[in-house]
């Protein structure tokens, strides 16, 4: 009972909270008047952000609480301040994807069990030593390597009344590149506003109570952001965001649009309640689409 008052608390004060810009401004980071060449240059230096080689993916999963939104890909300088609180929950979904995957390849073994038994009736007691068969051999042992290599996670976006869902691979040989994988879902996702992400996740930083993620979409004109999370639903300290900005700088990354958020909900009134309710709303989102799986 207790859970339902405050899932209907927490989306009716957040229905009720002035906007600082629209949908797409808050979800879809419009890039707006940045010149084509300066998109470009920005596309090109996302490669080389230098994400954090060791990454204890372990260690990363959980709430994590916004503090500030990077707009790499914008020229204008601005520091913004947003009427809203971002939260992510990151989830490891390697053993429900290998189970949805092996299902798929259960059935398709299936339908294809009578063709492939009738076929290897007249080669019963021959075993191909051929060097394209030896190919093949060899092919899908590196397969299934880097099978056991890949891992899978699921970030859930949450602002205000709306969520969004990614699934991201990465390989445990570069744990700090994720690459999203299918489209995103959730309730943004059905905007017709709504622009896909294609393209990965960088890891810049993690550490025990802050975490920096830069998006970069694989469409030169899709926005490059990073996103400043902390474990403290009161956010970082100036010094700590000023030294991120400095990080990011130094690899290249144009730091001077900004966009501040949680910062007001906290400060307000009741807005450590509210922003404790909201995650537990994410918390009980998440376990649901477990349950799905």
């Amino acid at each position: 009972m207790f859970i339902k008052f405050a899932t209907l608390f927490v989306i009716f004060n957040l229905c009720s909270l002035a906007t600082a810009g629209n949908q797409g401004d808050l979800y879809g980071y419009d890039i707006g008047s940045s010149s084509s060449t300066e998109r470009i240059h920005a596309a090109t230096r996302c490669v080389h952000v230098h994400p954090q080689h060791s990454v204890d993916l372990n260690q990363i999963m959980g709430l994590w609480y916004g503090s500030e939104i990077i707009i790499h890909s914008q020229d204008t300088p601005g520091e913004y301040e947003y009427d809203s609180c971002v939260i992510i929950h990151l989830t490891d979904v390697t053993q429900q994807v290998l189970n949805s995957n092996r299902n798929i390849n259960n059935n398709n073994h299936n339908y294809n069990y009578g063709h492939n038994n009738r076929n290897n009736q007249n080669n019963y007691g021959r075993i191909s030593t051929t060097p394209q068969y030896l190919e093949r051999v060899d092919y899908e042992q590196e397969r299934q390597r880097q099978l056991q290599r890949t891992k899978y996670l699921r970030l859930v976006w949450s602002e205000r009344d709306s969520n969004l869902e990614y699934t991201f691979n990465y390989t445990l040989d570069r744990p700090g590149v994720w690459s999203n994988i299918g489209d995103q879902r959730g309730s943004l996702a059905t905007l017709n506003t709504y622009t896909q992400f294609s393209g990965m996740v960088q890891v810049v930083k993690a550490v025990n109570d802050h975490l920096v993620l830069t998006f970069c979409g694989n469409d030169v004109k899709s926005t490059i952001y990073t996103v400043v999370l902390t474990r403290n639903p009161l956010g970082l300290s100036n010094d700590e965001l000023r030294s991120i900005r400095s990080m990011l700088s130094r690899r290249g990354l144009f730091v001077e649009n900004i966009r501040k958020v949680c910062n007001g909900a906290a400060s307000r009134g009741g807005g450590l309640f509210t922003l404790s309710l909201l995650s537990l709303v994410l918390l009980l989102f998440a376990s649901g689409w477990g349950r799905r799986q």
